[in-house]
């Protein structure tokens, strides 16, 4: 699996998830693998790949609710959990089940539940986003707004140009824009013969000029605030900027991550957990 869109290098919030994950029970699925939302009381978070949120509310009709990516959250708080609501991957991913780590001096407990408040905050956003794409924006609107945030979730660009992967099939970006998959091909074709994007594989495309793309999106101010934000190491979830706190167990030689409203402080050089070999 490439790592530029689903799974960036790790950053300061990347590295505090891996640990946070690093005493956790790991469940890996494999593409389309599906499964129940984690019960009431359980955090799960997914640590790598991307995984779909399915809903089937009435005569066995799918609908995509979400696409989530490595470091979202998942409990009773952030997915309602209705009859017919499950988990499918997208690609193959892995889950982390969490516990609070009451004795873990590594991650204390504030900056535990700072960091997944937050990340609840960040997944409630763009539900509300989503909830507008589909409510009020035409066809075109909505794919370039799913475009863009993808785009956009990157981070930081160091071009106008940006490539951007989409694992997901067709049908499932037809489903979560409630468009057609018709409608869907004919509008990625006229953004191509645009020169707006172009095609780099089956599941891949390129995005020729960001700026340009946020011209055909109502929604591009709301999303750049969302996923712009988060570009910078020093940056996470808002501008609150990260305060670093010397470690109150000096004998472990371990300074802990301290959130402050919405931010990491920077991690020690030498890190003090090695995270798991890979999956």
């Amino acid at each position: 699996m490439r790592s530029s869109t689903l799974n960036p290098p790790l950053d300061e919030v990347g590295q505090f998830i891996e640990y946070i994950c690093a005493d956790g029970d790991c469940l890996h699925l494999n593409s389309q693998q599906r499964v129940p939302l984690p019960p009431p009381g359980k955090v799960v978070v997914l640590r790598e790949g991307m995984l779909a949120i399915d809903a089937t509310p009435a005569k066995g009709k799918l609908q995509v609710l979400d696409f989530l990516v490595a470091g979202d959250v998942l409990s009773a708080a952030t997915v309602l959990p209705a009859p017919g609501v499950s988990l499918r991957a997208i690609t193959r991913a892995s889950l982390v089940s969490l516990d609070p780590p009451s004795a873990n001096r590594i991650v204390p407990v504030h900056d535990y539940w700072a960091f997944l408040v937050m990340r609840c905050h960040n997944q409630l956003a763009r539900a509300n986003i989503h909830q507008l794409l589909v409510g009020r924006l035409e066809t075109e609107q909505r794919v370039a707004s799913f475009i863009l945030a993808l785009a956009l979730r990157k981070g930081r660009m160091d071009s106008r140009s940006v490539t951007v992967e989409l694992p997901m099939s067709r049908t499932d970006i037809a489903n979560y824009l409630v468009i057609n998959c018709d409608t869907l091909s004919r509008t990625m074709m006229r953004f191509c013969d645009s020169g707006l994007i172009e095609r780099e594989s089956r599941h891949a495309i390129r995005v020729v000029d960001v700026e340009e793309l946020k011209k055909k999106s109502p929604l591009a101010s709301l999303l750049s605030a969302m996923f712009e934000k988060r570009a910078g190491l020093e940056e996470f979830g808002s501008k609150c900027q990260a305060e670093a706190r010397t470690s109150e167990d000096e004998d472990r030689r371990v300074t802990p991550l301290v959130l402050t409203v919405a931010g990491l402080t920077p991690l020690p050089a030498t890190y003090p957990h090695s995270p798991r070999g890979g999956l």
